[in-house]
């Protein structure tokens, strides 16, 4: 199991309860994501707000317009784990928080990219497969040791 801290984002554009929702708009279009968690002065996480909220809810500022259901996970989480809350909750982002503080955000992007860019090999025949996990076996010699490995080194 590779842990969700390998591959979440650290750097985080966050938001407080008091953003003008104006700043919301301008900080996502500057950054070129779509949406980022609300925090309280002290770092805890109590919200989610995204392109949706900005132009589809009324309100002057950040926890007028934000989801305050928010789903979060441990810096531990594995990435399949964490890859299925995704999708099975039909959301984008996911705060990563330690004793309910913002460390990391997990999003879409980041599992993609870490699928598109790893590939599991076999040590015994040097097959190589992507996946969130190891495989259970090989499927081409049964071998079932493995090793992760950049599948398109960067240029």
């Amino acid at each position: 199991m590779i842990p969700v801290k390998e591959i979440m984002t650290t750097a985080v554009i966050s938001f407080r309860q008091d953003t003008p929702v104006e700043e919301i708009a301008e900080q996502l279009t500057r950054h070129r994501i779509s949406g980022a968690p609300v925090l309280t002065e002290d770092g805890f996480v109590v919200g989610i707000v995204s392109e949706s909220d900005v132009f589809g809810k009324r309100g002057a500022v950040a926890r007028d317009i934000m989801s305050s259901d928010v789903v979060s996970i441990g810096e531990d989480t594995g990435i399949e784990q964490a890859a299925r809350l995704l999708l099975d909750r039909g959301i984008r982002r996911l705060p990563v928080v330690e004793r309910g503080r913002l460390v990391g955000l997990l999003s879409r992007s980041d599992v993609l990219e870490f699928f598109a860019t790893r590939v599991w090999t076999c040590v015994a025949c040097g097959h190589g497969q992507h996946g969130l996990e190891a495989p259970p076996r090989c499927p081409v010699c049964s071998g079932e040791a493995f090793r992760l490995e950049r599948a398109h080194p960067r240029q």
